[in-house]
């Protein structure tokens, strides 16, 4: 699998830059942020993060990566799954936004990650939007987005 993992790592780091970089996105996730930069490892994981208690009150994305198939080794042709899981309190829910702050969030996300060619070659395709309950206080939704690549594209 050659650089697998190192792809993993850079694309992972690729998707929170562009997440940062969304003011409106950002806000969302933490109106009160005083750096998109705080974000990261606050509400913003580079990898599955679940609520730990409760009465955790805050808004999440967890940036996972995944290749759940190889077409060709030899020629080490992949898929991607660049998945978004959005988990936000029960009392966050409600927004001035016309939306709930799940809903708004993922669409934030599709702006950004929907069409993308900047992950794997040809653009990120929306493979599926999933809700649900994460536990009796917190609602998630995860959005994978597929596209194929080759050893060296990231």
């Amino acid at each position: 699998m050659g650089n697998l993992h190192v792809a993993i790592e850079k694309y992972k780091q690729r998707a929170i830059s562009e997440i940062l970089e969304n003011d409106a996105l950002v806000a969302a996730i933490d109106p009160h942020a005083k750096s998109p930069d705080d974000l990261v490892y606050k509400n913003i994981f580079p990898f599955f993060r679940v609520p730990t208690a409760d009465t955790e009150t805050t808004t999440y994305l967890a940036i996972c990566m995944d290749y759940p198939e190889v077409y060709h080794p030899e020629n080490m042709v992949r898929r991607i799954a660049l998945k978004i899981c959005i988990i936000v309190h029960q009392d966050l829910m409600q927004t001035n936004y016309g939306a709930t702050r799940l809903d708004y969030i993922a669409s934030r996300c599709d702006d950004i990650f929907l069409g993308s060619s900047k992950y794997g070659f040809g653009k990120l395709l929306l493979l599926s939007s999933t809700e649900t309950s994460l536990t009796q206080f917190h609602r998630a939704r995860e959005l994978i987005y597929v596209s194929n690549e080759s050893q060296g594209t990231c």
